[in-house]
Formats: C-alpha cells, sequence, structure tokens
C-alpha cells in the first residue's frame, strides 16, 4: 500500500483487529475505548456520538487559536487518533500494541546529491501517476501559479495520462491567471472555480459538518466542499501537488543563518513564528489555560526526540510532516476523502523518502524542483510562475526570463508598507462570518449560557468577544467561526446520542473489538 490510505483487518478467529496508518498519518483515523470494548471509526464526531464525552480542553484550545489539533488529541477525552505509519493491534476490548512501520529517522540524511535526487524523484513521480492512472481513468488536477502542481502536470503530461487541469480563485488573481494560459499552451482541458457569490445559511453548514467533524473552520472549508462536490460529479479522482514544499525546503528560512547544520532547532523560534502567532487565550478560563507558545513548543520538542544531532533542516521537515502535514493538511484532505478520492502523489513513501534525503543545498531556492523541470519537462519549466520568474534554474540562459520578479518584489513591499496605514478590504470569508453573525440560528448556538464548551471559557469574555463580533472590521473572524464550528459539533455529537442510543451503527464505525 502507498498514498494516502487507512486499512483494517478484522479477524474473527483470533478475535483481533488490526489497524494501519499511512507513513504521514493524513488519512485520519480514530478509536474510542470503553470498559468491554473498542470503537474505530475515521469520524472522531460519529464517535463521540455514541455515548456521552469530555471536552480535551488542551485540544479544543489548539482548534480555537490555531485551527490546528495536534499529536493523538481530539475535541474529546474519549476519542484519540492513531498516529501515523503504525500498525495498531486491537484485541480483548483494548488496544494490546502498537508497532510504527516507518520513522523519518530510520532515513539517511543528505545522502542524496543533486543529479541523483532529480533523477530518482522524477522515476517516482512517474510511477506514481501510472499507478493512480491504472486505478482512475478520468483525472482532475490542481493546477496554481505555483511550483509543485506543475510538477505533477508535468509528471502526467510526460506519461500521456489523460487529466483536466482545475484552479480556482478570483480571475485577476496570479493563480488564475498563470493556470489559465499555461493549460491552453500545454492544450489541456481547464476549469476555473471563481469564488462563491452571495449568502451562505447556517444551515448550508450542517453537511460540512459531516464532511470534516468540526475539525476545520466550515466557514473557510465550505467553498473547498462546493468545488469537490462538483468535479466530483465529472471526474474520478482529484490530484494535487501537496507535500511537494517538501522537495523546496519548506519554512527553512527560519534556520538562518545556520542552514543545514547539526543542531537542536530553535523549537521556540518556530512555535511562535510558524504555529502560536495569534492567540486569544483569554476567551479560556485561568484554569484549564495554556501558555499556547509554550505548549505548541512542548509538542515541537516530542516530535523532534533522537534527531537532535541530525542536520536541523532535516529536524523542520520532521516537525513540518508531523504537526503541520498529518493534522493540517490530512484533515483537510479526510474530509475533502468523504466527498471523492483524492491524493498528491508527492506524499507515496519512495517520492517522500527521496526528499528527504536530499541534500539541503539542493532544495534551497527549489532549485531541486527547478532542475527536475529543466531536465524532465523544460518548456513547463520555462512558463513564469505566478510570482514572475520562470520554474528554471537562474543561468546566464535564463536570466533574462528573471526579470518579472523585481516587480513582484517591488509590489510585495509596497503592499507590506501600505497595509500598515490602509484598512484591508473584507473577503469572502469576512462577509461570510459578518453575515452568519447576524444570523438568528448562530445568535442562538452562540449564546454563552447555553454553550456546551462553556465549562471550559470564561463568560465575561466569551460575551465581549461575541459582541465584537457583530461589525466589521473583526480581525479576529477565524477564531470566531472556529468557536462556532467546535459549538456547532458539540450540539450535533449531542444530539447523535439521543439518536443512535448506545448502538453502534456500522456505515461509520470500521470495527470494533470487543470482549
Amino acid at each position: 500500500m502507498d498514498g494516502f490510505f487507512g486499512i483494517i483487518v478484522a479477524d474473527g478467529r483470533t478475535r483481533q483487529v488490526v489497524a494501519i496508518t499511512d507513513v504521514v498519518g493524513s488519512l485520519h483515523m480514530y478509536y474510542r475505548r470503553w470498559p468491554a470494548a473498542v470503537a474505530l471509526s475515521t469520524s472522531s464526531l460519529f464517535l463521540a456520538s455514541l455515548e456521552p464525552v469530555t471536552l480535551d480542553a488542551v485540544g479544543c484550545q489548539e482548534f480555537i487559536q490555531t485551527g490546528v489539533i495536534y499529536e493523538d488529541r481530539t475535541f474529546y477525552n474519549e476519542v484519540r487518533k492513531l498516529p501515523p505509519a503504525t500498525i495498531s493491534v486491537f484485541a480483548n476490548g483494548g488496544l494490546n500494541s502498537q508497532r510504527r512501520y516507518w520513522r523519518p529517522s530510520d532515513l539517511v540524511a543528505e545522502s542524496l546529491r543533486a543529479e541523483e535526487a532529480t533523477d530518482r524523484i522524477w522515476e517516482q513521480l512517474g510511477s506514481a501517476v501510472r499507478r493512480v492512472s491504472r486505478e482512475f481513468s478520468s483525472i482532475a488536477c490542481d493546477l496554481t501559479g505555483g511550483y509543485d502542481s506543475r510538477v505533477i502536470t508535468a509528471a502526467l503530461l510526460a506519461h500521456n495520462k489523460a487529466f483536466t487541469t482545475v484552479v480556482s480563485g478570483v480571475a485577476d488573481s496570479g493563480d488564475v491567471g498563470v493556470s489559465s494560459k499555461l493549460s491552453a499552451k500545454l492544450g489541456v482541458a481547464h476549469l476555473h472555480y471563481p469564488p462563491m457569490v452571495g449568502r451562505v445559511a447556517f444551515e448550508n453548514l450542517a453537511p460540512v459538518l459531516e464532511l470534516t467533524d468540526g475539525e476545520c473552520d466550515l466557514v473557510a472549508y465550505y467553498d473547498v466542499a462546493r468545488i469537490h462536490s462538483d468535479l466530483s460529479g465529472r471526474f474520478d479522482i482529484s490530484l494535487n501537488g501537496s507535500f511537494g514544499e517538501v522537495a523546496r525546503g519548506y519554512w527553512w528560512e527560519l534556520l538562518c543563518p545556520h542552514t543545514g547544520a547539526r543542531r537542536k532547532i530553535d523549537s521556540e523560534k518556530l512555535a511562535i513564528r510558524r504555529y502560536a502567532a495569534t492567540s486569544c487565550g483569554e476567551l479560556f478560563r485561568h484554569s484549564c489555560r495554556i501558555d499556547l507558545a509554550r505548549h505548541i513548543r512542548e509538542v515541537i520538542e516530542r516530535t523532534i526526540i533522537g534527531l537532535e544531532y541530525h542536520p536541523n533542516t532535516f529536524q523542520m521537515d520532521t516537525v513540518y510532516l508531523g504537526m503541520r502535514m498529518q493534522r493540517w493538511q490530512g484533515r483537510l484532505a479526510s474530509s475533502t476523502n468523504r466527498i471523492w478520492p483524492c491524493l498528491s502523489p508527492f506524499i507515496f513513501r519512495s517520492v517522500l523518502e527521496t526528499m528527504l534525503q536530499s541534500c539541503s543545498e539542493v532544495r534551497k531556492r527549489s532549485l531541486l524542483v527547478r532542475m527536475m523541470l529543466a531536465k524532465y519537462a523544460e518548456p513547463i519549466g520555462a512558463f513564469p510562475l505566478a510570482i514572475g520568474h520562470p520554474a528554471l534554474p537562474a543561468t546566464w540562459r535564463t536570466i533574462p526570463k528573471f526579470r518579472g520578479i523585481l516587480p513582484y518584489l517591488a509590489g510585495r513591499v509596497v503592499g507590506k508598507i501600505g497595509s500598515r496605514f490602509v484598512q484591508p478590504h473584507p473577503d469572502m470569508q469576512q462577509k461570510i462570518r459578518a453575515e452568519l453573525a447576524q444570523s438568528e440560528a448562530v445568535r442562538e448556538i452562540l449564546t454563552p449560557k447555553h454553550m456546551r464548551c462553556m465549562a471550559m471559557l470564561d463568560e465575561a469574555a466569551v460575551t465581549k468577544f461575541l459582541q465584537r463580533a457583530q461589525g466589521l472590521p473583526f480581525t479576529a473572524g477565524p477564531e470566531w467561526s472556529r468557536l462556532l464550528t467546535l459549538e456547532f459539533a458539540l450540539a450535533r455529537s449531542a444530539a447523535g446520542i439521543s439518536v443512535h442510543s448506545g448502538r453502534v451503527l456500522p456505515e461509520r464505525v470500521a470495527a470494533v473489538s470487543s470482549k
């Protein structure tokens, strides 16, 4: 097995249930214990709805403040996520054993030089798209203005696989412009999904909750669900470039000036700059409030145990996979997978291992990807990215094509300066949140004295916070919609308890191990 998967094998003879997760744990699988049984499901919300639960205050705070839940946590103390790359054996109503079959620490960092890494990744991506094409005849492939989706497009074209490119966003955005023009140049069918228009009623969020278990911001995921629901009626599978950023040294800028050194990463700096940049901790009672930056730093420390003397770039990759991609990207992928199959060829084990073992020098400034495109798909690499320059290495022959980067950099500088003085125009999600905040149904569910999560919240702080949400500008819009998402999920799980009456429904439970 490879890619994005979960396997459950139930053996009636031995009365054992074996669960196997993919190498990154992207397909989320959960379990819940009782005195006489354990149930496994891909839905944390369903497991929570079987019997009453208690709130995991840490998991809830992680979600409201960052939009992501880390490690094995969910909203509920009784429901846990299975770890990545693990074989878990359940028997006699309990979790008997767990064994990791793959770890980043098993790899040899810095062992692949530029040419070998370039050739190997290209060959492995080709193998991945051929395997996908054998199973799915009709493919929709994301194509934006960046590197990663362009590589997948190039691999599909190189192996003569029929597909349609897809992009979403406003018509005059860089992503949409590059995607449309490059698809036309390549002669590939292309679809553009503009942003949704009109209002979103609170009732429309219920189907989205069923997809996400409430572990994604419902407002943010609503448009994703809309697009994939439409695509699923036209195609068999969606491919994307997720994980491709590993080949490009993502977040390595935080390691300067010691990039690649065998020294422990600064977990506090990483926590503050990438994971705990904003905080609304004042919403929580002092008795259960966490110091978000300190907490995330401790999660990072646990993630890199045993890697302290590896190159700091390898440590950063491990944190990125174990935290960002497993719990954030994985939750998005797990949600979309309930609509239809979705996959990134970069998650195939052979591709992932090659990226992780490639020398750091060739991954800086996206050089590995640019070299691969220059060698195997030069016309695609020569087409400008959204930032203005081609996806090729800078050489004396290509340097004239890099002139487009100067207006881009100048625009970024002007934009940063202007943002200090000009109030940003509210985007579509902000408008949706503002409209939802005025909804009678939302006001009812977010009435502090009735809220199910109020046991861990400060009522006065929440009341003030919700009052601020009634108008624009409201800078804490994402935190507001996450609070709404959490409370909606708790209401749905409580309603499910009365519906299920304690009976395990087979359509949502993959397996039950009982005494």
